[in-house]
């Protein structure tokens, strides 16, 4: 067996907070209720990570999770309605998220 891939998310300095606010909202967003298996799995995916962060601000989040995050980031900040020009929260969330 490899080694499980992982990374550190750093919900430091108010991260964790905004990150579960964006899970939260995305993850309806994106896959609501009453979608396909495959939409249902990926809203329980998300709660799973918001529960990770939830409690734990410094989450172990498994590698593949991460183009389904930054796209929450991505979402949130430019197309939800609550779209937000805070520039320096998102730039601090959305680099966790680059290889």
């Amino acid at each position: 067996m490899g080694k499980k891939r992982i990374f550190h998310f750093d919900g430091s300095e108010g991260k964790a907070k905004m990150m579960l606010e964006i899970l939260n909202h995305y993850a309806n967003a994106a896959y609501p209720v009453g979608g396909s298996n495959c939409a249902a799995a990926s809203r329980e995916a998300l709660w799973a990570i918001a529960i990770n962060i939830a409690r734990n601000e410094q989450a172990e989040i498994n590698c593949r999770q991460r183009p389904m995050l930054k796209a929450a980031v991505k979402w949130f900040y430019t197309e939800s309605e609550y779209a937000s020009p805070n520039a320096v929260m998102y730039d601090r969330l959305l680099s966790q998220f680059q290889k």
